[in-house]
């Protein structure tokens, strides 16, 4: 398991083997650039003659990982060559400067020694997870050679970060046992298990989990996977064996819409299909209504305190009720151009709305009437994540598509949480950090609010 610690070994913070080889086998840690120059220095007894000299310079690039505000564990350098005079490379200029991040370098210029090599420690900032420094490198004679680029990463408690390396990168679902301390994710059709820290994802090495797509967990702590090929799988020990179960939909062998309702029931749809639901853990499903269900994607199964049921519909962006277990449906009268429902601790219905603005309208009344308690311009498309609120202590976190996150405590006010545009699904782990998928422009993105 590799984990970024908070104890200092030395200088700075002491981050595992495991994880510094992670970053080595995306990243090169040496990165040589050949570059040749004419040199305006003669050399020799006859000024008349200029010399080509061929030079290569050498630098780290190791993508170092600390914690933000507190110095990386090596330094970062520049080590110059003359490949047609090797004692010739004192006296280079070395100009460090931090573009990203907002740390800084203990000395911002560096001469090179007799080796050809200049360097300077690099205190990481508190403005983001990627960070980046430079340095520009003069010669005796004043020309330059190009610019090297160094990437790191500063770790940011209680703040945002924003993760661009594999597996974290590429999240598409998260589940989370909170009372055994768990979480799991899909990421690359694979499923990985948080370790230590949120940069630590270790994948669960079981064939049969091949193509995962979706992964939700029950209030007793079974984790159930669903595939890319029709097939769900349990695990009642937090992913050390799996199960199968009966396929949720007879014939079916591609991906299915599946959640899981408060009481521990299970629900399989898919767009163009009716709902399908299992009251025993997998082992056996039945069709649900035929009709208004039909067509259906399940954003979510909720059941009331009463035993009623509360979904979403794709068909009429509708949100439905159903009052004998799913067996029938029926339409609950909800704002216009709704593509979202979502009920809360306290049996309010929280609705989106879409239609050039992003609505979000509230019933206190089981459906009976609804009241707009916000109101956000986006783009012109329609969305239909699957993961838009979650609940983490008092708070209710929202994703709002092509504005970002906010948060509330009773969806009557609001605050920004999240000023990103291109999140596609919330999620919060088993330590109350909260999570957004990237998507669109940063698609190959994982934005991760990290409690300390």
């Amino acid at each position: 398991m590799f984990s970024v610690r908070d104890s200092q070994k030395k200088s700075g913070n002491y981050i595992s083997k495991r994880l510094f080889r992670n970053f080595l086998t995306t990243n090169k840690a040496l990165v040589a650039l050949f570059v040749l120059l004419v040199n305006s220095c003669t050399f020799g007894p006859d000024p008349s003659v200029e010399i080509l000299a061929d030079y290569m310079f050498d630098y780290t690039n190791t993508n170092q990982v600390s914690i933000g505000g507190e110095y990386l564990n090596d330094s970062i350098y520049v080590q110059v060559r003359n490949l047609n005079f090797p004692m010739e490379v004192a006296g280079f200029t070395v100009q460090f400067h931090v573009l990203t991040g907002g740390g800084s370098v203990d000395q911002q210029q560096v001469k090179t020694r007799k080796d050809g090599k200049a360097a300077t420690r690099w205190k990481l900032g508190t403005e983001s997870f990627i960070q980046l420094a430079s340095a520009k490198i003069c010669g005796p004679d004043g020309k330059f050679l190009p610019e090297a680029r160094f990437l790191a990463h500063g770790v940011l408690y209680n703040a945002w970060n924003e993760v661009d390396y594999q597996p974290l990168s590429m999240l598409y679902d998260l589940a989370t046992d909170t009372v055994a301390h768990i979480s799991l994710m899909v990421s690359w059709g694979g499923v990985y298990k948080r370790g230590a820290d949120f940069l630590d994802w270790i994948l669960v090495p079981d064939k049969k989990l091949s193509g995962a797509i979706d992964i939700e967990i029950d209030k007793k702590g079974v984790v159930y996977v669903g595939t890319s090929n029709g097939e769900l799988f349990k695990s009642t020990d937090h992913g050390v064996n799996w199960n199968k179960c009966t396929n949720p939909i007879p014939n079916r062998s591609n991906h299915f819409y599946f959640r899981i309702s408060d009481d521990g029931d299970l629900w399989a749809t898919v767009s163009g299909q009716d709902v399908w639901h299992s009251g025993d853990g997998g082992l056996s499903w039945s069709n649900q209504d035929k009709g208004v269900a039909i067509n259906s994607l399940l954003f979510g199964a909720f059941r009331l305190k009463s035993g009623l049921l509360i979904s979403f519909s794709e068909v009429g962006h509708s949100v439905m009720k159903s009052e004998d277990n799913g067996k029938t449906w029926s339409i609950i009268e909800s704002p216009p151009n709704a593509t979202y429902c979502y009920v809360t601790e306290n049996e309010d219905i929280i609705v989106f709305t879409h239609y050039g603005m992003l609505g979000f309208y509230k019933s206190s009344d089981l459906g009976k009437s609804f009241k707009q308690v916000n109101n956000i311009p986006t783009g012109s498309a329609i969305f239909f994540f699957l993961s838009h609120i979650q609940n983490q202590g008092k708070y209710y976190y929202v994703l709002a598509p092509e504005f970002g996150v906010l948060k509330t405590q009773n969806f009557d006010e609001f605050e920004t949480f999240l000023a990103e545009p291109n999140v596609g699904g919330l999620f919060v782990d088993h330590t109350g950090s909260i999570v957004a998928s990237g998507t669109r422009d940063k698609w190959n993105r994982t934005f991760y609010f990290n409690r300390k």
